[in-house]
């Protein structure tokens, strides 16, 4: 039996405190690619800050951006952009309200990086921004923007979700005041769905480890959902599995119980 298996990245398969892949779930993802298995990750990071990553070529599937973008070996199979239109509105509220953010395009970041919150963003997530140039700014319409993070103070998040009501804001728990905003309409279990539409073989099993609320859709989508121990009630109530701690082996012993490696 064929099977496919999709790993959220933070707090699955990397400790989000060290940013790293430890060896044991290292070992895991190499075991399952020699038996034959197609790793895949589904992550709510933009595609350019999991190119950023070490383990990035260890995955042939990659879903970013909560499902807004899908690729297979390095080729783009799915994508659908921010509405051009709202994102130019956005911008241009931030700009005028001096609030700090970044711009995820297909291929790179792009935020101003003279910006201390802006900069501690790119420290944290360890990933590059490149400079938000003013010709750039000035015709943002014409670019494909699948995510932007932003700091927005607790006064302001509940008018700016009113406002922009075609895009989710979730909260970044490591960064002052982050959010996250991306296409309500996208999530990894929409992702998944398209993927396992596209396909046209049968017999094919499909697994997903998670961790967080952005992973509830995918155990919708998949036919056996893994949680880890150290993942959000919710998830874990929803799982056919729940495994021990990232820091305790997590993934490698759910694949051990699960006779996949």
């Amino acid at each position: 039996m064929k099977r496919t298996i999709f790993f959220d990245v933070d707090n699955t398969l990397v400790c989000r405190e060290k940013n790293v892949m430890c060896d044991y779930t290292i070992k895991a993802i190499k075991m399952c690619k020699n038996n034959g298995i197609n790793v895949a990750i589904a992550t709510g990071r933009s595609l350019a800050m999991v190119k950023q990553e070490n383990f990035y070529n260890m995955f042939n599937t990659i879903v970013s951006a909560n499902g807004a973008l899908i690729t297979v070996n390095n080729k783009v199979i799915y994508k659908k952009c921010m509405d051009r239109k709202i994102v130019q509105d956005m911008v241009k509220y931030f700009e005028c309200n001096n609030i700090p953010y970044c711009l995820h395009l297909l291929d790179r970041s792009i935020g101003k990086i003279e910006n201390n919150w802006v900069r501690s963003f790119s420290e944290k997530y360890n990933m590059k921004i490149d400079k938000l140039e003013d010709e750039v700014l000035s015709n943002i319409y014409d670019y494909e923007v699948f995510q932007l993070n932003a700091k927005i103070n607790s006064n302001d998040i509940d008018k700016l979700k009113k406002k922009y009501d075609k895009f989710k804001f979730v909260k970044l728990i490591d960064i002052e005041e982050g959010y996250d905003i991306f296409n309500k309409e996208c999530t990894k279990g929409s992702a998944i769905r398209y993927i396992r539409n596209s396909n046209h073989e049968e017999g094919i099993k499909y697994y997903a480890f998670g961790d967080g609320f952005n992973d509830l859709e995918m155990f919708e989508e998949v036919d056996f959902g893994v949680a880890m121990g150290n993942g959000c009630k919710e998830l874990k109530e929803k799982a056919n599995l729940v495994t021990d701690h990232i820091n305790q082996k997590g993934v490698y012993n759910a694949l051990k119980t699960l006779k996949i490696i």
